[in-house]
């Protein structure tokens, strides 16, 4: 039985019917190649490694063999499984990638498994490099202009983690969304913005006052938006959960600070806002307020942030609506679609929301979808919606 079947798309199905070419060369980084084949299985990928004889020092072909339920590639037969396989295949990606191998890559030797499928590969399907060396050999201008001559050649290549004075293999988790945001690139060329979070408008130096939120919802929509090959930003204030690692972060405060960037905003093709944004801010106080004695806060109207971005901001733009009824959310998010000319509105009844799971309406001007299930799969619906225009 093919070890593999158990675990392929208990994550999820963007890498369904999908064939990925694990090139593996002679970095210590290659022990974690088992780890990293079955995350790509996870996510319903079919994974074919292939090994350089000096990875083999580090890996046993047993190891891979069970790790993908295929029997790894060591020596070029007279099957030309580098032919075959470039074309059955979808993606070559080789992690780790050493430096002997993006030299042999970008001179176009082929001397190794490895090298002969990415020469193969190259200029007809797509290739993947996770580099992984010492922090001196990362740094060395000859490594420096073969890894740009990999990427004037259409190669994609991502940035290792330095630590510890080594350029090390990026997380699996990384190497995974960035194969997934290959192989469906729906919204590669889109510049996509997410403001989440809460705000915290500030009472003193201290003490703030703000909107109860996690953040789940708009990582995972920069997740989302990440896999289908968008170009992603996310803007985020306070926030229970920390955002993968391979998502761009810039944060906020208030909604002044939200306000003071709107000229930068106006670099993206789409903004989603699904930001707990406060309705209320409060004249701050210097220094901190006694506790001796209880005191009394004016709340004044914070800034509508939406009107404030319309005044700058022609692309398209999709907002969320927060209430605890269903029509009263459907007919307030009806009149934000009119007056902030936007593409559709996500609605979110309060009663319904809980720490992973939700249920949205998605509401256009005539039709309105209902979804329920887990905020990950929530922010596909949307981005669903947004790409086929169908509410």
């Amino acid at each position: 039985m093919d070890p593999a079947k158990k675990i392929r798309g208990t994550k999820s199905s963007l890498l369904k019917g999908k064939k990925i070419v694990l090139g593996i060369t002679g970095s210590i980084s290659a022990e974690e190649t088992v780890k990293l084949s079955r995350e790509l299985i996870r996510h319903g990928a079919e994974v074919f490694p292939v090994m350089s004889q000096e990875s083999l020092k580090i890996i046993t072909e047993t190891s891979l063999q069970f790790a993908t339920g295929n029997k790894p590639i060591l020596d070029i037969s007279g099957l030309t499984e580098h032919v075959i396989l470039e074309e059955e295949c979808d993606l070559l990606l080789i992690a780790p990638c050493s430096a002997n191998t993006i030299a042999k890559i970008a001179h176009g030797i082929g001397d190794t498994t490895v090298t002969l499928f990415a020469l193969t590969f190259l200029g007809s399907k797509p290739i993947l490099i996770a580099p992984a060396m010492s922090e001196s050999m990362w740094k060395n201008p000859v490594v420096i202009e073969n890894l740009n001559k990999l990427r004037d050649l259409g190669i994609n290549i991502l940035d290792p983690k330095m630590e510890e004075g080594k350029a090390k293999l990026p997380d699996n988790d990384t190497i995974v969304a960035k194969s997934i945001a290959i192989l469906n690139n729906i919204l590669k060329g889109k510049n996509i913005l997410v403001i989440g979070g809460g705000t915290e408008e500030p009472i003193d130096d201290v003490r703030v006052i703000g909107n109860r939120s996690s953040g789940k919802t708009s990582i995972e929509i920069a997740r989302a938006s990440f896999y289908l090959g968008g170009d992603v930003t996310l803007l985020l204030g306070r926030s229970e959960v920390i955002p993968p690692p391979y998502i761009k972060v810039e944060r906020f405060r208030t909604v002044n600070d939200l306000i003071s960037r709107r000229e930068w905003m106006k670099n993206f093709n789409l903004i989603i806002v699904p930001g707990a944004l406060s309705d209320f801010t409060v004249k701050k106080v210097e220094g901190k307020i006694k506790s001796n004695k209880g005191i009394k806060l004016d709340l004044l109207p914070a800034p509508k942030f939406l009107e404030k971005l319309r005044e700058l901001y022609d692309g398209e733009l999709i907002a969320f609506k927060a209430e605890f009824d269903d029509e009263r959310i459907i007919r307030e998010a009806r009149e934000m679609i009119s007056r902030y000319s936007l593409r559709f509105v996500v609605g979110n009844n309060l009663s319904e929301v809980k720490e992973n799971e939700t249920k949205i309406m998605i509401i256009g001007k005539e039709k309105v979808k209902i979804f329920s299930g887990s905020k990950f799969d929530a922010a596909m619906q949307i981005l669903d919606t947004y790409i086929k225009g169908d509410v």
